[in-house]
């Protein structure tokens, strides 16, 4: 069984020399998406097995902003707390500021520039070499960067003393597509998979851990394995990895972020009524209700297609909570384009969707291509897009009223700590009274009321 980390719950000042005579006191910041999330996780286990803590803000003599480079505003949002964070310099003369991540790999030593006083710089292949650049930061070196790697996942490191119930399970790096409005590839790399075995026996080390669910991350998750490894029985690699996990005991839910509709065929279809651990939530971005904006993104399917999957699962799962993404204002997006798009609420009813701004990223094809949208009638669609998903995802959590669901209780609510939050099986959000004890526990909850983003009820 891996070992717990040892608890760090000591005053500021006692935390402070500790870390003086150990090691560094050292926070993590995150920005963007689970991925994002997980490498903050190893990064997280390396330092502390270099010696390191990982404290509060408060606490901190080192700071890094593990940071996303998907749209602009994500960039702008890192760079300004990194310049935040080098003021901090000014009172605190040991203190270091490091950056990690997406916008660390795209624009390298630029970011010394656009952030003076930034210590280290660390790219996406090289979560497992943090501690390495830390330690030469801490020996005086100046603008340490590292973003060359030929391993795309070194070590996937995890403090398993701090887990909570769902635990996100990193599967593949990269991504096979060629989107025209996406960095990914550039930031990421192509398309490459874990070992199989790795991820499964990943998976066991968890559940000993006391992990329940696991959240199966790549770019294109359900890609995974391709042209890599082999078809059996006529099961892609991704479902013969499910089948894997769902044997795996103590992990009793599955879940899985994100697939690609060109990806999603039968055998995966089938896993939703063959396997019980699976969730009965499907989250599948469709960017656009319009093929020829489709098209001119490059995402190699047809709506009809797209909606198509989306009619099957509910089909096969009456209470199956479907979520996407959706992009508003591409180059070239029409009156009628986004009107389509609109529509998809009318024909699907989202339980979520993640409405996006198109944000030209340099080095993809949409960024050069005519008839860039003014920003006003972008603002225009997402507001509008934004009042058709209140009014779907109410609905939608308003037919789960009355009704008892299994509750995976992972934490207290923010709010009031004597209310536990936590998600059904469907993923919804859901709010109940109960005592702390059972955070770890799946339970059922009576739904008493609903609101646009969560489920509140009762054990």
């Amino acid at each position: 069984m891996p070992q717990k980390s040892p608890p760090f719950a000591v005053a500021s000042g006692q935390l402070r020399r500790h870390s003086i005579a150990m090691g560094r006191s050292i926070c993590v910041f995150t920005f963007g998406c689970q991925m994002n999330c997980r490498d903050s996780e190893t990064m997280e286990a390396v330092l502390e097995e270099s010696g390191h803590l990982i404290v509060a803000e408060k606490d901190a003599d080192v700071a890094i902003v593990n940071s996303c480079s998907v749209r602009e505003f994500a960039e702008e949002k890192a760079i300004n707390r990194l310049r935040s964070l080098v003021l901090r310099k000014k009172k605190q003369k040991d203190f270091l500021v490091g950056v990690a991540g997406c916008m660390a790999q795209r624009l390298g030593g630029e970011l010394f520039s656009l952030v003076p006083g930034l210590d280290f710089a660390i790219g996406t292949g090289n979560f497992h070499r943090v501690g390495e650049a830390l330690g030469r930061a801490i020996n005086g070196e100046d603008r340490v960067l590292l973003i060359d790697s030929s391993e795309p996942y070194g070590r996937q490191a995890r403090r398993y003393g701090s887990l909570r119930p769902s635990a996100n399970l990193s599967i593949g790096s990269g991504c096979p597509m060629r989107c025209s409005y996406c960095i990914v590839p550039q930031v990421r790399g192509s398309f490459s998979s874990r070992p199989m075995e790795d991820i499964v026996s990943e998976a066991r080390q968890l559940a000993m851990a006391g992990t329940r669910e696991v959240v199966l991350l790549g770019q294109i998750v359900n890609m995974y394995g391709f042209r890599q490894l082999p078809t059996i029985c006529a099961k892609s690699p991704f479902v013969q990895l499910l089948e894997r996990i769902h044997d795996v005991d103590g992990i009793d839910r599955i879940r899985f972020l994100s697939p690609h509709p060109c990806g999603f065929r039968d055998d995966l279809m089938s896993c939703f009524e063959r396997l019980p651990k699976l969730c009965r939530a499907v989250h599948l971005p469709l960017q656009s209700g319009s093929n020829r904006v489709l098209r001119a993104m490059g995402r190699g399917y047809s709506i009809e297609r797209a909606l198509s999957i989306i009619k099957s699962l509910r089909n096969t799962m009456e209470d199956c909570s479907i979520s996407t993404d959706l992009i508003v204002g591409f180059p070239g997006e029409s009156d009628e384009d986004f009107q389509l798009t609109a529509n998809l609420f009318n024909e699907i009813d989202f339980d979520m969707a993640y409405l996006f701004k198109f944000s030209p990223r340099a080095g993809t094809a949409a960024a050069t291509l005519p008839n860039q949208i003014p920003t006003e009638v972008v603002e225009e669609r997402h507001r509008i897009l934004l009042g058709k998903l209140a009014e779907t995802s109410l609905r939608r959590n308003k037919l789960f009223l009355g009704k008892t669901l299994s509750v995976l209780a992972e934490g207290k609510s923010k709010k009031d700590p004597a209310v536990l939050v936590g998600h059904s099986h469907q993923e919804k959000k859901v709010f109940f009274p109960a005592p702390a004890e059972i955070v770890g526990s799946i339970v059922k909850v009576t739904v008493i009321s609903a609101s646009v983003a969560a489920l509140s009820g009762k054990i």
